[in-house]
């Protein structure tokens, strides 16, 4: 069906037969963490010569996809939502989350470590935010996400145990770290009773490091971890590798002392990683598939240049000590394997089919269904839902109504497809 040609300008510039399978285009953030070659390369271009971070799907306000229509017509994703909610999002989701997309999919593109970070759970983000922009929330909503690793994925996920990063501590011989060491082992006469009060109680001193002694605390670091490696001891030394690296970007930042107090996960290509409410974390580098759910609520205690809201980051933080969550993979079909952690947001599908397959369309699981973004990451792929066809190669997405029917796709490559959980 072709674009609708109604010349009222609060009308729609199309209808809903035609979103129900549409290619997107999608913004790209330069946050200054980006790569600045690593989505050229996925999108097959040449390099814009500044770093591109993320690449977002989605309807966020701060960077909403466009819809591709018939007849050179395009709409916005939020605009499709708020004219046609029903035909795009599908009664369930509808009346589940109201006339709004609740998943968001990206790439992320690290070339250096982002900030250490959490988000608010869906209680304290609706309740906090603040549509006067007093309120250190940007939305109403909550933030959990998972990372599906595209390239090797360096990041800090978790609280360490307190005795171990007050052990990685004390290697670095620095006096102005053995009252925080005391209060982490337990020794102290203040010490929490327990592993979650002493990190806590960590992380606030941390956090609230008199400005005028913070240079001088990371240069005291910085020579404790050189005569740690000096030792040629190999025992954790990929993490005050890390420790380094975080000193030259941040002279002045007491949380270069990440790699030592939270976990030093890798993910192999093909890895998962969830990260729940309250969770801190920084990835580190890599390039990955995100999914989340649509918000952009954000929490920083360090390692960046924006503010630190302290009093309410220290309310979020989970600093129970806990290793990082995989999410096990289940398979639908010979071609579709799924993700479903245990959010109502989201869930995300891979397809992989190859040169075997390429003439035989395959009919992507019945179960995900209502709106639906698809992104191929690797080979040139056909998507059929009734008469529509889109072609998608590397780094290149379309979404899906939820009217659409059933998906059928053919060629050699590998998709991603993005869905409302299941509830």
């Amino acid at each position: 069906m072709t674009a609708s040609t109604s010349t009222d300008p609060g009308a729609p510039v199309t209808t809903p037969d035609a979103l129900a399978l549409v290619p997107m285009r999608n913004p790209i953030q330069g946050y200054d963490w980006g790569s600045t070659s690593a989505l050229a390369m996925l999108q097959s271009r040449i390099p814009e010569g500044g770093p591109e971070a993320e690449l977002w799907m989605g309807a966020h306000p701060a960077g909403a996809s466009d819809l591709l229509v018939a007849d050179g017509a395009q709409i916005s994703l939020p605009e499709a939502v708020d004219h046609f909610p029903e035909a795009v999002l599908g009664r369930a989701t509808l009346d589940r989350f109201g006339p709004r997309l609740p998943f968001m999919l990206k790439v992320l593109a690290i070339a250096r470590p982002l900030s250490v970070q959490v988000h608010p759970d869906a209680t304290r983000a609706a309740e906090a935010f603040r549509s006067d922009g007093s309120s250190p929330y940007v939305d109403p909503f909550h933030k959990p996400e998972m990372i599906y690793a595209l390239e090797p994925v360096e990041a800090l996920v978790g609280f360490r145990t307190p005795v171990q990063a007050a052990m990685l501590m004390g290697r670095l011989g620095s006096d102005r770290l053995t009252p925080l060491i005391e209060l982490l082992d337990g020794s102290a006469s203040d010490s929490p009773d327990t592993e979650s009060g002493r990190l806590h109680a960590a992380l606030s001193r941390l956090v609230n490091w008199p400005v005028i002694d913070r240079a001088a605390l990371v240069a005291e670091i910085a020579a404790g971890s050189t005569r740690v490696q000096a030792t040629g001891n190999t025992d954790y030394r990929e993490a005050f590798g890390w420790l380094d690296r975080l000193v030259g970007l941040h002279p002045a930042d007491p949380m270069v002392l990440g790699p030592l107090l939270l976990d030093l996960v890798r993910l192999s290509p093909g890895q998962t990683l969830f990260v729940a409410a309250g969770m801190p974390h920084c990835y580190l580098s890599g390039l990955g598939v995100e999914i989340l759910a649509s918000s952009d609520n954000v929490l920083r205690a360090g390692l960046t240049n924006k503010p630190v809201e302290t009093e309410e980051l220290l309310r979020v933080i989970d600093t129970r000590p806990c290793l990082p969550s995989a999410v096990t993979s289940v398979p639908l079909s010979d071609y579709e394997v799924v993700w479903r952690p245990s959010v109502d947001e989201f869930q995300l599908s891979r397809i992989t089919l190859r040169t075997t397959d390429e003439h035989r369309a395959v009919t992507a699981d019945p179960s995900i269904v209502g709106a639906q973004i698809l992104l191929c990451t690797s080979g040139q792929l056909q998507v059929r839902a009734g008469t529509r066809t889109v072609q998608l190669t590397r780094g290149f997405s379309a979404f899906v109504s939820a009217d659409a029917g059933p998906l059928a796709l053919s060629g050699d490559g590998e998709l991603f497809r993005a869905a409302v959980g299941l509830g």
